[in-house]
């Protein structure tokens, strides 16, 4: 059995205005963004790092 608590539920059934939806997509896409570009800064780190290891750095 699911359990909801109650104010999840009350936050559920509110309904969003499309500039909210809008604002929220956009915010959204920017922090994909940033998160994307912090996942290929740590894999050049991680190709920099094990060249290093092996010894062709």
């Amino acid at each position: 059995m699911v359990k909801r608590r109650e104010d999840s539920i009350k936050e559920m059934n509110k309904r969003k205005s499309n500039e909210q939806l809008a604002a929220e997509n956009a915010a959204l896409r920017e922090q994909v963004a940033d998160l994307q570009t912090q996942v290929a800064e740590q894999a050049d780190a991680l190709i920099e790092l094990a060249a290093m290891v092996s010894g062709e750095g």
